[in-house]
């Protein structure tokens, strides 16, 4: 199994143009997840990308942060339903990184308040040591307050708690002998293995569009995932909050990833627009406006003329 290696996909500095790659959401049947994670690789995706609900309410509410009217859809059909089932993000993603040699395992994006960080530390070395090295923590805070109701956590304070979690994983994945303690953890001293494999840490990708997200990204993330731009200028707004946060961290020349999962683009251009804008990686829903590729044969239908019409020209 081979290793991929993120750094190929990383702007080094603020503003630096880089060449776009493509992630695949993995929106598909689960008893599809291993037809279609090969054929996705075969097609030119380096990324494929899992999302994480732990449980939703008897009724979702309308809270949804990134339409205007807080539901979620695509081509016109809710996503969000209190029956859509909650699979384990790292359970998804130990069965993909069985099914694949080379593509990033990734988040899209992990709740991470709603794990203690030392499960969450686990589950995720544990991945990337058997993926030999694919694993991307891709993170953001949560948007559903009934969610963290459900399961006894609080939700006002979880942005606060996701800068202790992401300071905690550097260090469990890193230092030999950890301890710590804040308003929201202590525990230690303790030892913490496994750690990552091959590499000092697991890179943190942090999502998200508020004020807060995006200065999150620029001073603790080693990369931001964009989510609810409805344009490229949009978006470049956005990019310029967290370029700013990563200036007045001292962190600008640092690698960092930038990941667009919502940018509407139309054109070949509109991608080269986004990488002359720094962006390292696009996710994509398999879709084709309400014609959502469902079993492998429609998926690499889809996947093939996706490859030809828009990976090949970028």
């Amino acid at each position: 199994m081979t290793v991929s290696d993120p750094a190929t996909t990383r702007s080094a500095a603020v503003g630096t143009p880089t060449r776009i790659q493509f992630g695949l959401q993995m929106v598909v049947g689960t008893r599809h997840y291993a037809d279609v994670a090969v054929l996705a690789e075969e097609a030119g995706f380096t990324s494929l990308h899992v999302p994480d609900h732990m449980v939703y309410p008897d009724r979702v509410p309308p809270t949804y942060p990134y339409s205007d009217d807080g539901v979620l859809r695509l081509g016109g059909v809710e996503l969000l339903t209190a029956d859509l089932a909650c699979y384990d993000p790292f359970v998804q993603l130990g069965f993909l990184a069985s099914c694949t040699r080379s593509v990033q395992l990734v988040t899209g994006v992990c709740i991470a308040p709603l794990y203690h960080p030392i499960a969450l530390a686990r589950s995720l070395a544990t991945v990337d040591r058997m993926s030999g090295g694919r694993v991307v923590l891709a993170l953001g805070v949560g948007w559903l307050a009934e969610e963290f109701a459900a399961i006894g956590s609080t939700f006002t304070d979880r942005g606060r708690r996701t800068d202790s979690i992401i300071e905690i994983l550097h260090r469990l994945w890193t230092d030999d002998v950890i301890d710590y303690e804040d308003p929201w953890y202590r525990f230690g001293p303790i030892r913490f293995n496994p750690k990552p494999l091959g590499r000092k840490t697991i890179p943190i990708h942090v999502g998200g569009s508020s004020g807060a997200a995006l200065r999150r990204a620029g001073r603790l993330g080693d990369g931001w995932i964009e989510i609810g731009s409805r344009s490229l200028e949009d978006f470049q707004a956005k990019l310029a909050v967290v370029n700013g946060a990563r200036v007045n961290a001292g962190r600008a020349e640092l690698p960092f990833d930038i990941t667009t999962t919502a940018v509407p683009f139309s054109s070949v251009d509109d991608y080269r627009r986004a990488a002359d804008l720094g962006v390292s990686r696009v996710v994509v829903v398999p879709a084709l406006g309400n014609d959502r590729p469902r079993d492998p044969a429609a998926f690499k239908d889809w996947a093939q003329r996706f490859h030809d019409d828009v990976i090949v020209k970028v």
